[in-house]
């Protein structure tokens, strides 16, 4: 019999020939690796049902399948590296029946008992499968099995077709092993699980990468939302967060928040450790920072719910927030619907990075509530951590609306001009904000998820967000989905690692769209101005489409001059000589400025462009 007992140990009497075949559900996405043998894939984003095991020689491999929503891969996994060496891309939201065969090294992919794919035969001598079901520590399948049958031969179409809604007894010939699974949020699992309070069993077992420390066990269908909140260092702010959750008036039975803890050394896990809300809860720490587009992947591809709220773990909630995000995306599949843009800025806890002018922004803002105020005057300065100006009963009674300001004049300018659908605005997809947005869970299979290539900080939600404007989303920003934003130190080097994340987003959207954000950045425009020059522009190119093409690789060429600019100093000073302009190119740019002024539309346009001129 097939079992986790062996430790993901190569089954090394089976060699070269072999065939798995299992009915299985997944319900999370992995990562679509290219299929070849020449270049070694990563070790993240799989869901694996089969292994890994690697190797124990430079002369064998292991075997080992990943499953998820998103397509299937087999990998062969040698003493150094990994391969995907069977790659399928295709939507999976049923129960299916999978047989992985190998034929003298070669794989061969059967979905429902027909041929679909042949993979990549392997180099080494000897390739054996897998002895692991549903991954080794950090590495866990995420889904349902119902079974996992192991043979010693290549199974035909018509062994498959024979055997696919038959029980065996299991002393059919060459069947080398069947593992009669229940669903996997069932049975153990290499993570530490905790049930609720509302549950009754407890299974604790170690973990190598992450940690769950409580999650629910529910059914697929019973979870309808799933919030992701990642977190690092945001204690005792993300307390009030979770407090907040559980007043929800949605049906907390069918949401469930997926905490992920990247590495954080406060408090966090200290004071998460045993939480156990009204609501599905499940707890996951990361023993080292993955960062912002990886973690929030982890939870993306946790998550059983159909709609997936992505939320800052310093945002407090109404109660009727996650009601309100559930009850729009009902009305049509391809919204996008943000709140972050009403957020509204309180200060919840005083941290020792704060300055007394920051205190006494506090006590202006806080003064007409007399418990805070009275907190407030408890507080000695300087502090050594975290000092809490709320407690737990003020988020029921929701104080800190009465605290909420206004902060954030960039969103203000966008809610203030445009309506809810931001018709009029060229840059919808900038309403894709990680601190609170939600979206249908295919939808951002289909975009891919957010890409792990941004490590550090900036742009990774906008670029995802972008990607999903270019599929047809619609975007809608509404005052009745706003968070109040519990304020909180921000390191000096964001702004650097933004411009260098904003460079990838341009490498990867080489677009007039992403190029003119140099615009605004740079305070060369701003928002409002910046949205009007790029509509004039293409309205120019729509309008006029033979007459301006030298002027259409002038403009860009500028765009890319600004960023670059950016990447090195903030001044903009000389544009057309860090574009190496001669006196004749400039010539021909004035040119080209005269003729659009001659058209009398676009203005904005014109005046940018000599603004670039005099710089």
């Amino acid at each position: 019999m097939l079992g986790n007992s062996l430790n993901g140990r190569l089954l090394t009497d089976l060699k070269n020939t072999f065939t798995y075949e299992f009915w299985v559900l997944p319900e999370g996405v992995h990562r679509i690796h290219q299929q070849t043998r020449d270049k070694p894939a990563e070790v993240n984003g799989n869901n694996y049902i089969i292994g890994p095991a690697y190797g124990v020689s430079e002369n064998d491999a292991g075997i080992s399948v990943s499953v998820g929503l998103n397509g299937i891969t087999v990998y062969e996994h040698t003493e150094k590296n990994i391969y995907a060496v069977l790659s399928y891309e295709g939507r999976i939201n049923d129960l299916i029946h999978i047989a992985v065969v190998y034929d003298n090294r070669e794989p061969l992919l059967y979905i429902n008992g027909k041929f679909v794919k042949k993979g990549e035969r392997s180099s080494q001598s000897y390739v054996s499968p897998a002895g692991m079901i549903g991954g080794q520590p950090g590495l866990f399948f995420n889904g349902d099995i119902n079974e996992i049958r192991l043979w010693d031969h290549c199974r035909t179409e018509q062994n498959l077709n024979d055997y696919l809604n038959k029980k065996l007894t299991g002393s059919e010939a060459g069947l080398y092993g069947i593992w009669p699974a229940p669903p996997v949020n069932e049975r153990d699992t290499q993570w530490t699980i905790t049930q609720t309070k509302n549950s009754q069993n407890k299974k604790d077992l170690s973990t190598k990468e992450n940690q769950n420390v409580n999650t629910p066990v529910k059914k697929k269908q019973d979870i309808e939302v799933s919030i992701i909140i990642p977190s690092l260092n945001k204690y005792p702010l993300n307390l009030f967060t979770l407090y907040s959750l559980e007043l929800q008036t949605f049906n907390l039975s069918k949401m469930e928040v997926i905490f992920i803890d990247d590495a954080s050394t406060d408090q966090t896990e200290e004071k998460l450790h045993g939480y156990t809300p009204p609501y599905n809860f499940k707890y996951i720490r990361n023993k080292k920072n993955l960062g912002r587009a990886k973690v929030r992947n982890l939870g993306i591809r946790s998550a059983r719910g159909n709609i997936l709220i992505f939320l800052d773990a310093e945002m407090i909630t109404e109660p009727d927030f996650v009601e309100n995000h559930h009850k729009l995306h009902k009305l049509k599949n391809n919204l996008i619907l943000s709140g972050a843009m009403h957020s509204k800025v309180i200060y919840s806890s005083i941290f020792p990075e704060f300055t007394k002018k920051d205190i006494n922004k506090i006590a202006t803002l806080t003064k007409n509530n007399r418990e805070i105020s009275s907190r407030l005057k408890n507080f000695k300065y300087p502090c050594e951590e975290p000092y809490p100006l709320l407690e737990k009963n003020d988020i029921a009674k929701q104080v800190f609306k009465d605290l909420g300001v206004e902060g954030y004049p960039w969103f203000q300018s966008i809610t203030r001009n445009f309506a809810a659908d931001l018709k009029g605005f060229e840059f919808p997809w900038m309403a894709f904000l990680t601190g609170n947005v939600s979206m249908r869970k295919e939808m951002i299979i289909q975009a891919g998820l957010l890409d792990e290539d941004f490590v550090q900080y900036g742009y990774e939600d906008w670029e995802l967000g972008y990607r999903l404007y270019k599929m047809g989303a619609n975007y809608i920003v509404r005052d009745d989905l706003k968070t109040y934003h519990q304020e909180h130190p921000v390191g000096e080097s964001k702004w650097k690692e933004a411009i260098n994340n904003l460079g990838i987003f341009i490498k990867k959207h080489h677009d007039v769209d992403i190029l003119i954000l140099g615009l605004e950045i740079s305070g060369l425009a701003d928002l409002l101005t910046m949205n009007k020059v790029l509509r004039e522009y293409k309205l120019l190119l729509q309008s006029y489409p033979e007459r301006f093409q030298e002027f259409q690789e002038k403009f860009i060429h500028i765009l890319e001059t600004i960023v670059l600019i950016l990447q090195v100093d903030i001044r903009h000073i000389n544009i057309l000589g860090a574009a190496g302009y001669s006196s004749v190119d400039r010539k021909e740019l004035q040119a080209d400025i005269n003729s659009i002024k001659g058209l009398k539309k676009f203005t904005n346009l014109t005046f940018l462009l000599e603004k670039v001129m005099n710089s």
